[in-house]
């Protein structure tokens, strides 16, 4: 991962849709081993701004079975990753903002491109359209 942006701990993050975040906090599983991990911020810019919580998928590097319709290939690079990594669709979460790391996202943003097909993996997860594969 590229270093975080800086911004002020004494004002909360205000996460934009596509970016990468370290989460620091799992209020669910306070011990969890996989912490701090990278996640993408899903939820919409306006949801962001104006409630305590955001919509995240966690991203991995070393997962087995990567040819699931739901983990989705980010390449080195993108969003300021330095490794390729799979978005985990199967593990969308809603986590308080004060859980992610306040000095900021990584240096770039998940293009569209990408952002959607993290969306279709969503939507194969919960039965939404399971056409979308």
């Amino acid at each position: 991962m590229k270093a975080k942006s800086n911004q002020s701990a004494s004002r909360p993050p205000a996460p934009q849709r596509g970016e990468i975040w370290w989460l620091n906090q799992n209020p669910v599983i306070p011990k969890d081993p996989h912490l701090p991990r990278p996640v993408v911020i899903i939820s919409t810019n306006p949801r962001n701004k104006n409630w305590d919580s955001v919509i995240v998928v966690p991203l991995s590097t070393g997962l087995k079975n990567v040819h699931l319709p739901f983990h989705k290939l980010i390449p080195k690079g993108e969003g300021g990753l330095t490794h390729d990594s799979y978005v985990r669709c199967d593990l969308i979460s809603n986590i308080e903002k004060v859980c992610l790391d306040p000095t900021g996202p990584l240096e770039a943003v998940l293009s569209e491109k990408f952002i959607w097909e993290i969306v279709k993996g969503i939507r194969v997860v919960v039965g939404d359209n399971p056409y979308l594969l």
